[in-house]
């Protein structure tokens, strides 16, 4: 079976996946996070192993190790600030559809497929 080239967008060489541009930007969006996830988790066994081979960190000590209440605490600070980063786009545009959610905007939406223009 031959696969066809995927086509790329206009003015752009980042290929599309669906016609859909945002679930382009969810299917981008997605593998950036896999890229940043797969060199962290390599650089983390590096860490493990160099840690463990000099003898300063046993092999069991990072699953044993329980952060203090101030420590859980930053940490979903900063995981809170990952997922707003990331999903800040999203966010964005949500925000962009509330303020258009009035019900003149409703009706015109209506009217707007009712005579085929939406």
């Amino acid at each position: 079976m031959s696969r066809k080239p995927l086509p790329l967008h206009v003015g752009n060489a980042r290929p599309a996946f669906h016609p859909d541009p945002a679930i382009d930007r969810l299917i981008a969006m997605n593998l950036a996070l896999v890229r940043e996830v797969s060199v962290l988790k390599d650089r983390l066994t590096t860490v493990e192993k160099l840690g463990q081979s000099a003898g300063w960190l046993a092999p069991d000590a990072i699953d044993a190790y329980a952060p203090d209440p101030e420590e859980r605490k930053q940490r979903e600070t900063t995981r809170e600030g990952l997922v707003t980063r990331v999903l800040g786009i999203l966010h964005q545009e949500i925000d962009e559809l509330d303020t258009k959610s009035t019900p003149s905007a409703y009706w015109q939406d209506v009217a707007d497929i009712e005579t085929g223009q939406a």
